[in-house]
């Protein structure tokens, strides 16, 4: 790898109190550095295109939970509905049920009443045949007959009409309360079955709608449990997207940083010259205090340690963003985690950056002044919060903003 290699180097030109040797003591000349920062631009690139595959898998895996959510809710609900509906006909069933048992039990006592109206009914029809047998065998009518012609005297005739008269009497008294009994035992059977059969059709049909409903109960949620594992799948799938952007990013600080180092070397070796630090230089582009200094730090997003190429300046939405000193506006748009930014030259190999901006307010190839309003402050892209990012870069390479401010 060209990292090692260049650590390997950077081991061998340090002396033994540890200073850097001078730049000829290197035995890489001017063309082996040039190839060897080729070389590891062309790896940024091909580290930054897998870091915006995982981007796009994590921002898709988001997309899909996110629907994944809303389709969740809708499953829970329709659970919660149909689980109502299935405890309210399984509520009625219950009560179907006991309205059954009671009928049943009614039905029963009923019966056993009927069957000891019966016995009596047969008590007395026994006797009624009994009456009839030994009219019948004393001769019918002819009792009656003679009864009345030979009388031993007037009162003993009276008595016997009276008698007879009252056994005629009795005996019609018998065969009118057997057709009664027979009526109201007939009358409450059928009563007492047609409620009971009445009751049970109704038990049946909420027994097989309690049944419908638990089924579809137990359908939506076979659908939810679906979801929720689907929702778990792209949950991992996200986890691995974060994880692999997360590696990606601090192999991508590394390559920087050897960029960084190579260039630093190619300018020493070609005696290029760069603006000067000192306060003064630029000036504040923000009203605000400073949260987050240049140098690295963790990430406030990604929770790794990463280089910070700037300095994070704390105000409220929209307040106004000032260009640090008067020059010719390189770059105005949306620059990946920089959100809107602004980048403005000045000169001499100085160069700031002004990220995160909720509005741009100058477009590429513009002349500004310094303290010029070129933005205002928001939270686009990798923010966590309204506040300006604020870069300075000499030769392309960042630089700490607080030597020049």
């Amino acid at each position: 790898m060209v990292l090692a290699a260049l650590v390997v180097a950077l081991l061998l030109s340090l002396s033994p109190a540890g200073p850097l040797r001078p730049v000829q003591a290197f035995a890489a000349s001017g063309s082996e550095l040039n190839k060897k920062l080729e070389d590891t631009r062309v790896e940024i690139q091909q580290v930054r295109a897998r870091i915006a595959k995982a981007e796009k898998a994590r921002k898709a895996a988001l997309g899909d939970i996110v629907a994944l959510d809303q389709s969740i809710d809708d499953a829970e609900e329709e659970v919660r509905i149909a689980t109502a509906a299935r405890d309210a006909a399984a509520h009625k069933l219950a009560a179907l049920r006991e309205q059954l048992d009671q009928v049943t039990v009614e039905l029963f006592r009923k019966r056993d009443q009927l069957a000891q109206t019966e016995g009596d009914l047969q008590d007395r029809q026994q006797i009624f045949n009994i009456r009839v047998a030994n009219v019948y065998k004393s001769g019918g009518r002819l009792i009656y007959l003679a009864a009345l012609l030979e009388p031993p005297s007037l009162s003993r005739l009276v008595g016997r009409i009276d008698l007879l008269s009252a056994i005629v009497g009795q005996d019609n008294t018998i065969l009118a309360q057997i057709k009664d009994l027979k009526t109201q035992v007939e009358a409450k059977k059928q009563t007492l079955e047609e409620e009971r059969a009445r009751v049970a059709g109704i038990e049946q049909d909420q027994r097989a709608l309690t049944k419908k409903l638990q089924a579809r109960a137990g359908e939506r949620q076979v659908s939810l449990d679906g979801l929720e594992a689907a929702r778990k799948a792209k949950q991992q799938v996200l986890r691995k997207a974060e994880k692999d952007k997360t590696a990606w990013a601090k192999q991508e600080d590394a390559l920087l940083a050897e960029s960084d180092r190579i260039g630093s070397m190619l300018r020493s070796l070609s005696g290029g010259t760069s603006a000067k630090a000192g306060s003064g230089v630029l000036a504040w582009p923000v009203n605000g205090s400073v949260t987050s200094g240049f140098g690295y730090r963790i990430h406030p997003i990604f929770k790794v340690r990463k280089m910070h190429t700037g300095i994070d300046i704390s105000s409220g939405m929209g307040a106004p963003i000032r260009a640090a000193s008067g020059g010719t506006v390189v770059s105005a748009g949306w620059r990946g985690g920089y959100g809107k930014a602004v980048a403005i030259s000045h000169g001499g190999g100085l160069a700031t950056l002004y990220a995160h901006q909720s509005e741009i307010l100058v477009t590429t190839g513009q002349n500004v002044k310094r303290g010029e309003v070129i933005g205002k402050v928001g939270s686009t892209g990798y923010s966590t919060g309204p506040h300006l990012h604020f870069e300075v870069r000499v030769n392309g390479s960042p630089v700490d903003p607080m030597g020049y401010l």
